[in-house]
C-alpha cells in the first residue's frame, strides 16, 4: 500500500519540474529574440533584394562576333551570383536564334535583329519574346595600294562600284576626285569579301543598299551571304572570317577588303575614311566616330524591347551629326519574355540587366557601349514586359 501512495507525490513535482523549464526556456527564447529581430529582419531583406538565392541555369549561343565579349561578361556576373550558371556556344547568328525557337537555348545572340519571319515564328511559341543590342560595332575598309600614304576616301557609290565591277581599276576617275595628291596607277582592283556567312556582310551590304543606286539597280540585296559579281569578273576573292579577308588583302597588291572595326583595331589595321551619306563628312571609322553616330540617335525611334527590331536594323546608320561614322551596326540578344519557372526568369532578366549596365563598363577594345539613356530605357523596359506567371520579373526581385 506504501508504494502506491508515493507514486502520485513522484508524478506530480515531475510535472511541476518540466513546467517550470518550459516556462524558463519561454522566458529565455522571448528575450533573445527580441533582441536579434531587426538583425534577422535585415538579413532577408538583403538576399531578396540581391536574388543571391536564384539558382538557375542559362543556355545561350550564337554570334561568334561578341563571344570574346559575352566570355567577360559571363564570368563576372557568375561571380557575383554563383548559383546561376550560364554556358554560351559560339554558333553563328542564325544558328543561335534557330536554338533558341527550338528551345535548346535560353538566349539567342545574332550580329543583327532577328528577322521578321524567325520573330514572328517566335512569337507563336513563346508568346512574347524580348530583344536588346548589347554593345555597338562598326565595319572598316581595309586595303594594299603600294606607295599609298595617308587616308583612303570611300564613297558608298565607290564601294558599291568596286564590288559589283562597275568601278575595276584603281585610276577611275570616281576614286581619284576624291584622293587628291596621289598618283594611283591602272591597276585592276581586288575586291576580298567574306565567303562565309556573316553578319559582318549583311550590315555592310545593308548600309551599302540604304546608301548607293548603284548598288540598288544592281539587285544584289543584302544579308549573311549574297552573290558578289566580281566573282563572275574573277576580281573578287572570298575570305573566311575576317582573318582570311585580311589574310588575302595583305598577300594582293592593289586589293580592298571590310573588316570588323575591332578586328582592325586589334591588329592594328590601316582603315579608309568612307563619307556620311547625311552630311557629306568623310570620316574615319573609330570608337569615337562610332559614339558620335550612337549618340545622335533618336532616343523616339527605338523599338521597344518586345517590338520587332529587324525593320530597325539599319537604325544606327548615315547618322546626321559632325563626326559620325556612317557603317554602324549592333550585337543583338533575343530572349522568351514570359515564364512559368521563375528562377529561370529572374537568372535571364538579371543577365540581360547586368550586361546593360555593369557589363556596358567591361567592354573589350573595339567594343563600343551602348549611349547610357538607351541602355537605360531597356534596362526600364525588361522589368516591366519580362514576366513569370503574369507578373513583371523586376518586382519578383526586389
Amino acid at each position: 500500500m506504501g508504494s502506491l501512495t508515493s507514486k502520485p507525490v513522484i508524478l506530480g513535482v515531475v510535472i511541476v519540474i518540466v513546467i517550470a523549464v518550459a516556462v524558463v526556456a519561454s522566458y529565455l527564447l522571448m528575450f533573445k529574440n527580441s533582441g536579434q529581430s531587426k538583425a534577422t529582419t535585415t538579413t532577408s531583406k538583403v538576399v531578396t533584394t540581391t536574388s543571391l538565392m536564384v539558382s538557375a541555369t542559362i543556355r545561350a549561343g550564337g554570334s561568334t562576333w561578341i563571344q570574346p565579349q559575352m566570355e567577360v561578361w559571363i564570368r563576372n556576373f557568375t561571380s557575383i551570383y554563383p548559383s546561376i550558371s550560364i554556358t554560351y556556344d559560339s554558333v553563328g547568328s542564325g544558328t543561335g536564334v534557330t536554338r533558341l525557337l527550338q528551345g535548346v537555348y535560353d538566349i539567342g545572340a545574332s550580329d543583327v535583329p532577328m528577322p521578321t519571319q524567325l520573330y514572328e515564328n517566335a512569337t507563336k511559341i513563346y508568346g512574347k519574346v524580348v530583344t536588346i543590342p548589347d554593345s555597338i560595332g562598326a565595319e572598316a575598309f581595309i586595303y594594299n595600294i603600294p606607295g599609298f600614304k595617308g587616308t583612303l576616301n570611300l564613297t558608298a557609290d565607290i564601294i558599291a562600284g568596286i564590288y559589283t565591277g562597275k568601278i575595276q581599276y584603281w585610276d577611275d576617275p570616281n576614286i581619284t576626285a576624291i584622293n587628291p595628291g596621289f598618283h594611283f596607277p591602272h591597276e585592276r582592283i581586288i575586291a576580298v569579301h567574306r565567303s562565309d556567312g556573316s553578319g559582318t556582310t549583311f550590315t555592310l551590304t545593308l548600309w551599302i543598299q540604304k546608301s548607293s543606286e548603284v548598288w540598288r539597280s544592281s539587285s544584289v540585296g543584302y544579308g549573311y551571304v549574297v552573290n558578289w559579281p566580281v566573282d563572275q569578273l574573277g576580281t573578287g576573292l572570298g575570305g573566311k572570317g575576317n582573318a582570311g579577308v585580311t589574310a588575302y588583302v595583305k598577300q594582293n597588291p592593289w586589293s580592298i577588303g571590310y573588316v570588323e572595326l575591332n578586328y582592325a583595331i586589334v591588329n592594328n589595321l590601316s582603315v579608309a575614311a568612307v563619307r556620311n551619306p547625311a552630311t557629306g563628312e568623310f570620316v574615319i571609322p573609330s570608337l569615337s566616330s562610332t559614339l558620335n553616330a550612337l549618340n545622335a540617335v533618336n532616343l523616339t525611334q527605338l523599338p521597344s524591347v518586345l517590338d520587332n527590331w529587324y525593320p530597325y536594323a539599319g537604325i544606327f546608320m548615315n547618322i546626321k551629326a559632325q563626326g559620325a561614322y556612317p557603317i554602324v551596326g549592333g550585337s543583338y540578344l533575343h530572349a522568351p519574355a514570359n515564364y512559368t519557372d521563375c528562377n529561370k526568369a529572374i537568372a535571364v532578366y538579371l543577365f540581360l540587366k547586368y550586361i546593360l549596365t555593369q557589363g556596358q563598363h567591361e567592354l573589350l577594345t573595339g567594343y563600343v557601349p551602348l549611349p547610357s539613356a538607351v541602355a537605360q530605357k531597356l534596362v526600364d523596359e525588361l522589368g516591366n514586359d519580362m514576366t513569370c506567371n503574369g507578373k513583371p520579373v523586376a518586382n519578383l526581385v526586389g
